[in-house]
């Protein structure tokens, strides 16, 4: 049986889309209204697929989810949304969701978008391991960033970033001895960086997990440097470093 995660903060929309759903032959059993207890969901079951709002209740969204989904959890997604702006749609799409779901939805359009999501995964998943077969003799620098300066590629080793702030599509890459400017996304950036070592603290701000050297209840400090960090984010971040009182 197939089990699905449904993410919606709505009661009334969530209970509309299980029904429909079970309706369907679909176990959708599950339902969350919010970006943690979906991290719980998903961490104590097995899915197989998730329908998410890219609108939910706090400060992570829908996006941050499928980001969180996509890193852990080898399961299709799709998004549900009545969004006509295109900066959030765009945004979303930057998540890959394998289908899309608009609001207000119709039987119909439910069961098209479930089947899409589902075969579209399965095509990723294939032109995925045609891919790692034809990279496996390629190798990849994992421990360090290339960054244009002039007309080369100056290396940075990611053990030296010590954080990174975004300021609209351009991010300061600040290390000890120098800051590097770059046009790219936090959020693009993320994906690429190791989760054991960096941590998204705020909207604007990523830390090197290492280079903490004090954290209070609105900021994380590096060596004389203040950097804001929400409480749900301070929440997970001290758990995963051991505190001791």
């Amino acid at each position: 049986m197939m089990n699905i995660l449904i993410v919606e903060d709505d009661f009334i929309i969530a209970k509309h889309l299980q029904f429909l759903l079970n309706g369907f032959g679909y176990e959708a059993n599950d339902v969350a209204p919010d970006y943690h207890t979906a991290v719980d969901l998903l961490a104590g079951k097995v899915f197989h697929l998730a329908i998410l709002d890219i609108n939910l209740n706090g400060y992570q969204t829908g996006i941050d989810l499928a980001d969180h989904i996509r890193e852990n959890y080898k399961i299709p997604f799709l998004f549900l949304s009545s969004h006509e702006d295109i900066a959030v749609v765009n945004a979303a799409l930057q998540s890959a969701p394998h289908a899309f779901l608009q609001k207000p939805f119709q039987k119909i359009t439910v069961y098209t978008a479930v089947k899409l999501a589902l075969k579209n995964y399965r095509l990723a998943t294939l032109a995925g391991e045609t891919d790692a077969e034809e990279k496996q003799n390629t190798t990849v620098i994992k421990d360090a960033l290339f960054i244009k300066e002039k007309h080369m590629f100056t290396k940075i080793m990611l053990a030296d970033i010590l954080f990174i702030r975004s300021d609209d599509n351009y991010l300061e890459l600040h290390t000890d001895k120098k800051k590097y400017t770059i046009r790219e996304t936090l959020k693009n950036m993320i994906q690429q960086l190791p989760a054991n070592f960096f941590f998204r603290v705020h909207k604007s701000f990523i830390i090197n997990l290492n280079a903490i050297t004090a954290i209070n209840y609105i900021h994380v400090m590096i060596n004389d440097i203040e950097i804001p960090i929400t409480n749900d984010n301070r929440n997970e971040l001290l758990s995963r470093v051991k505190t001791f009182s």
